[in-house]
């Protein structure tokens, strides 16, 4: 049993070692606090991703997610931008293997086409007015040949609130258009079809 003086203090630091309380009454120094963790590497990763990233003009980018090394960022396109050259430039600047993305916004002038298996050749008609993108989707698989191998379907809706869509050869932004891209480790490649004079996906 712990009797009184300097053994109850003693004994009373014994208590407070086990329990991390009222040590600072028989004048000990409290231990101290386990080091606060840094931060997690994913974090970390985050932010280096963010740094090294290469955007061209016209373009904002954030990176909003990541599992393993595959990557999803925010990109927001300012006005004037056209679309297929900065997702273009984006994929190819920042050595991105596969990607598939999609978006909304609003733009001042179009080019939209449909594939006539008959021509084997894009049909393609051009829009010069304000309109809403209601959906743009598509897929990047970069390619000898093909660059950024970008494969992408856009719909847009007119003042009316008709609607128009088709493979996406050209769009200007207006005010802004908003995407989200996501990138994958493993490489997707096209290959040209002569039947169809086409890039197609080649798994």
């Amino acid at each position: 049993m712990f009797t009184t003086g300097s053994h109850a203090c003693n004994a009373n630091w014994a208590i407070a070692s086990v329990f991390s309380v009222g040590v600072a009454a028989c004048g000990g120094t409290p231990p101290t606090p386990p080091p606060t963790a840094p931060s997690s590497p994913t974090q970390a990763e985050h932010t280096r991703s963010s740094e090294a990233l290469i955007l061209p003009p016209g373009v904002r980018a954030k990176l909003i997610d990541q599992e393993g090394t595959s990557r999803r960022y925010q990109l927001v396109l300012a006005p004037g931008t056209e679309v297929m050259g900065a997702i273009s430039d984006f994929v190819v600047d920042n050595h991105i293997r596969a990607a598939h993305f999609q978006g909304l916004g609003a733009c001042t002038d179009a080019v939209l086409a449909y594939y006539d298996p008959a021509t084997h050749a894009y049909q393609k008609t051009a829009y010069k007015e304000q309109m809403e993108i209601v959906s743009i989707i598509g897929d990047a698989a970069p390619t000898p040949g093909d660059g950024a191998g970008l494969h992408v379907h856009m719909g847009v809706a007119f003042a009316d609130g008709t609607m128009h869509g088709g493979h996406l050869f050209e769009v200007h932004v207006s005010p802004t258009m908003e995407l989200e891209l996501t990138t994958s480790p493993i490489a997707v490649r096209r290959a040209y079809d002569e039947t169809f004079k086409a890039w197609l996906l080649a798994p």
